[in-house]
């Protein structure tokens, strides 16, 4: 499949999603897929950071625990629009990201991955016991749900489409980006930062810019978060969370774009499909990923184009026609 044609079917598929979706599911499933669609945008952010720049990150639930805050102190002790505090979680969360990055990136390679392991503990911390200003553990109520001028987001359909239009926005961004200059260095870095340096690139800025970026995704999926629930407290923005983020990441492909896509919708839809093995599902999340790691360590689209490779190998050796499909060496990422 080409680019062109993979963008056409996505762009399709948005299309029934937005036109079936809202008409067929109820309130509760509605819910579930807004806050799969906030939890992609948390997992983008990682496939930013790990995927293109090649640094394994932990803080994502910290990011978008500070996003979501930001957005809650905004509206309900300033009184701010949520338009405004939507643009200061985007911009303050990338701001904190970039500090903490001026510091974490003088360390390398597994060493980056555990700091960001104390940035979430730590961040976490602070959420559960700043009470004057996070709410402590009771976190912060009455948030209010989005809204431009008179018109409010109020309802799970009209969170559906403002969180989808905002998927779309942010997917289009990423895929320009994986695709430019910048995306180029920071692939550059993920396959040999010693080759990357003598070629002209900064890797300590280059770095410190993925991870800023990774922040204001984070930034802008708390504060979607914080108006869809209207409601925050400390307990949602967990290390368990970011670890769950990478899983999500790794099983549908770290190197893809479509990658974010295929392993948030599994593993956020998984539960609701096997609800009678609830107690179990943290075993099944661990041996799926025990499995995948062994079989398609590339993830499902990774093997996936290695299998349709080995279809068409398969093809041109027999003497088979081979006019089908285009080449699944096609990056769709």
């Amino acid at each position: 499949m080409s680019k062109k044609a993979f963008w056409l079917v996505a762009g399709l598929l948005a299309a029934v999603a937005a036109a079936v979706i809202p008409s067929v599911a109820s309130n509760y499933m509605l819910r579930v897929v807004n806050m799969t669609m906030i939890t992609y945008i948390c997992v983008l952010s990682l496939f930013i950071v790990f995927g293109m720049a090649g640094q394994i990150s932990f803080a994502q639930s910290g990011f978008w625990g500070v996003g979501a805050y930001i957005t809650a102190i905004l509206t309900t002790k300033l009184h701010v629009s949520p338009l405004a505090a939507l643009g200061a979680s985007a911009v303050g969360t990338a701001f904190l990201a970039a500090l903490l990055g001026l510091a974490l990136f003088r360390l390398r390679g597994h060493y980056f991955g555990f700091s960001t392991i104390g940035v979430v503990m730590i961040l976490n911390g602070i959420f559960q016991n700043w009470k004057p200003v996070t709410g402590g553990a009771d976190g912060i109520a009455n948030i209010p749900s989005f809204g431009i001028g008179t018109f409010e987001f109020g309802t799970e359909t009209s969170n559906f489409y403002l969180i989808l239009a905002v998927v779309i926005i942010i997917s289009i961004v990423t895929w320009i980006l994986r695709h430019s200059p910048l995306g180029r260095s920071f692939m550059a870095i993920r396959d040999n930062e010693i080759a990357a340096n003598c070629m002209g690139v900064n890797s300590y800025l280059t770095k410190n810019i993925a991870f800023a970026l990774a922040g204001m995704y984070c930034g802008i999926a708390g504060s979607l978060f914080a108006f869809l629930a209207n409601y925050i407290s400390a307990t949602t923005f967990t290390f368990t969370q970011s670890a769950l983020y990478l899983v999500m990441l790794m099983l549908g492909g770290y190197n893809s774009l479509p990658g974010p896509i295929i392993g948030t919708t599994l593993l956020m839809l998984l539960p609701e499909w096997v609800r009678f093995l609830q107690e179990y599902i943290l075993l099944i999340y661990g041996l799926g990923v025990m499995v995948l790691m062994v079989v398609m360590p590339d993830g499902l689209v990774g093997g996936g184009k290695k299998l349709y490779e080995y279809i068409q190998n398969r093809r041109r050796r027999n003497g088979w026609p081979n006019g089908v499909a285009g080449s699944a060496s096609n990056d769709l990422g």
